[in-house]
């Protein structure tokens, strides 16, 4: 149909998000309205590039060209890293022509160091004025292809310098390239040659010391030389012989080469230890970094693992030593590695929550401080409540304006009419993927006020609270009002409730489905949505949990108010019964106490769930019920303080 239908924000001179009422209409109808628009509009060329993009990230035998030509011509579309990874794989077989391998690598700079010695020997051919840098920096990444390494060491052999050398074999042992470290220690420095012929030896799966080398006394802080034994010892069936390693070594003498590999041997090490190794694991691992490092800016895998360890350790230390003053530090640690405001906070409430326990006060309120400037989020509300201060005004809308040069570069981006065709498709996951991708992009508060306003623009209440979460994590707070979208509630269902579960459900993706076949805004599984629909009186229809949504949320309220009959009220075990099933919920009960009566601390409780989905599930639903009813507090049925501690029934104190 003709695009002239489509709504574009090129035609605004004031944003979407600066005129609504909150949440865009009194009941959130206009999302609706703006939705049927957007379905009227459609581009044939861009709905084709999302169906190769599918194409390319489900394959990784495609061909070189297929993947560069497709990053060069749809720059900014999701799962980049991926479809780059298969680009540079697939070069590895082929031998296209230098121009096409730097034009590709001026723009997506080499991931690993085989694909930099592609790089480097292009360069070299056609003798670009940086090849001999690239050259240098690809040799001491380490491995490379027999033909790269070949051509390297040909042309660049009386450049490469001692350290260079070194610095390459080091690069190696720590890949596990054993090969190419066999050839390459012939190169490599006398001071250093006895520890890398060790390390080797450990990679090679030798017992330490079977060389007879004579090691100098600080190879026990070389942090390469420590983890090649640690590793030997766990792939040579000794976990407590790694233990003891990790657990009782020296300082490190130099950061890491690859955190991500070293963070994730001392995880393992520490979820075999005993509390007190544990403990000591989780306390020493900041040696790995240089100073200053700011371990929330680093790659996703390396903050999981370090976020887990560093909690381990903190829980241990809290919960089974007693030790509050120990666990403090490990908690901050893990507040201080994430990214997200729901992550930052636990860490800080946690970090003050063991300062309160061991009896300092003040420095309890610190810590409780930094964790209620996420207000929006459930540890945030916790530690207002601590602080005996009431939640700040969330119904907020940002200040800044784009202008027409910044709305027009937003426009011109090829994945903002991607953002358009996915939205008006079927396919919710690809949709998901593709805000998110959009959103994660946005850096100022005037770039997220661009994704808000396409998001009002094409209807879609699921971009507005992903938007939302990604201008928290980067620090802009003024999206309350968007990120917290309004949907028509059928008479006598219960609003805070509806909203807070659809919002961490579906975020309000009417079409979404689960993996595990859970459908629509509350995500009922066929099977429960049957059963409820027969204790309601109402017909059952499997295609309605999709297509009504009025359906669906009288089904999903359904089941969630017998949730809350069956547990008398008590809001947390509701909502982990609505996520995890009520059997799931009484196993709980019986291991680890009923909070109902006191006997158990009901945050406690709450974090020593054992699944970690519902255990965020229910930390992310009630603290959407509380910002529901701060913003819309005709709709509250609680008025009083407190309102997060009034979900708990029995609950002793506030936060």
């Amino acid at each position: 149909m003709s695009s002239m239908l489509r709504v574009s924000p090129l035609l605004l001179t004031v944003s979407l998000i600066s005129l609504g009422a909150p949440a865009w209409g009194e009941d959130g109808r206009q999302w609706d309205v703006a939705r049927a628009r957007a379905m009227q509009s459609h581009d044939l060329s861009v709905h084709q590039s999302v169906d190769r993009w599918q194409q390319l990230v489900a394959n990784d035998r495609m061909g070189f060209s297929a993947y560069a030509s497709f990053l060069l011509t749809y720059p900014g579309y999701p799962r980049e890293e991926k479809i780059r990874g298969f680009a540079e794989k697939a070069l590895l077989s082929e031998s296209p022509d230098p121009s096409t391998v730097i034009a590709f690598f001026d723009r997506y700079p080499p991931l690993t160091s085989e694909a930099a010695g592609r790089y480097a020997t292009a360069l070299a051919a056609v003798r670009r004025f940086d090849a001999r840098d690239k050259a240098v920096a690809a040799w001491r990444g380490g491995s490379l292809t027999p033909n790269a390494e070949a051509t390297l060491l040909s042309l660049y052999r009386d450049v490469l310098t001692p350290a260079d050398h070194d610095a390459r074999m080091n690069a190696l042992l720590w890949q596990g390239e054993t090969q190419q470290a066999e050839r390459q220690i012939s190169f490599v420095s006398g001071a250093k040659r006895n520890v890398f012929m060790e390390r080797l030896a450990l990679l090679q799966g030798s017992a330490p010391g079977s060389l007879g080398l004579s090691l100098p006394s600080h190879v026990a802080s070389d942090p390469g030389y420590v983890y090649n034994r640690a590793v030997q010892a766990r792939r040579s069936g000794n976990l407590p012989g790694e233990i003891t390693l990790l657990a009782n070594r020296p300082l490190l003498s130099e950061p890491v080469l690859d955190p991500e590999k070293w963070v994730k041997e001392l995880l393992t090490a520490a979820r075999g230890a005993s509390t007190e190794s544990a403990v000591k694991i989780a306390s020493s691992i900041d040696d790995a970094f240089a100073p200053g490092t700011d371990i929330s800016q680093m790659s996703y895998r390396l903050r999981d693992d370090y976020t887990s360890l560093v909690w381990l350790g903190g829980t241990k230390a809290l919960w089974e030593q007693q030790d509050p003053r120990r666990a403090a530090p490990l908690f901050y640690r893990y507040g201080a590695a994430a990214q997200t405001p729901g992550t930052r906070s636990k860490g800080f409430y946690w970090a003050g929550r063991a300062l309160a326990k061991a009896g300092d006060t003040a420095e309890a309120n610190r810590y409780f401080e930094m964790a209620a400037q996420y207000p929006q989020y459930f540890y945030g509300q916790l530690s207002l409540e601590r602080l005996k201060r009431p939640i700040p005004n969330l119904d907020t809308s940002p200040k800044a304006v784009p202008t027409k040069a910044e709305r027009k570069a937003f426009m011109e981006r090829p994945i903002v009419d991607a953002v358009r065709d996915v939205a008006r498709d079927g396919d919710w996951r690809t949709a998901v993927q593709f805000f998110r991708e959009i959103a994660d992009q946005a850096e100022t508060e005037a770039d997220h006020v661009l994704v808000a306003d396409l998001a009002q623009e094409i209807g879609r209440r699921d971009l507005a609270v992903i938007l939302g979460q990604s201008a928290h994590e980067d620090g802009f707070g003024e999206f309350g009002e968007i990120s917290y979208p309004l949907i028509p509630t059928p008479p006598g269902t219960n609003w805070t409730m509806v909203h807070a579960l659809t919002r961490q459900e579906s975020q309000f993706a009417q079409n979404a489905m689960s993996h595990a076949g859970a459908r629509g805004l509350m995500q009922l599984m066929p099977a429960t949505a049957r059963e409820q629909a027969g204790k309601m009186g109402l017909g059952y229809s499997l295609s309605d949990l999709t297509n009504d949504a009025t359906y669906n949320i009288r089904l999903g309220d359904g089941y969630f108010g017998r949730m809350m009959d069956y547990y008398g009220g008590a809001t947390p075990l509701a909502v982990a019964a609505y996520n995890a099933g009520p059997g799931n919920v009484n196993k709980w009960l019986r291991a680890n106490g009923d909070p109902r009566t006191g006997a158990v601390d009901w945050i406690d409780w709450i974090e020593r769930i054992p699944i970690y989905e519902t255990k965020n599930y229910v930390q992310r639903v009630l603290e959407n019920a509380v910002v529901y009813e701060e913003i819309y507090p005709d709709k509250s049925n609680y008025r009083g303080p407190n309102k997060l501690t009034h979900l708990m029934p029995g609950k002793r104190q506030p936060g």
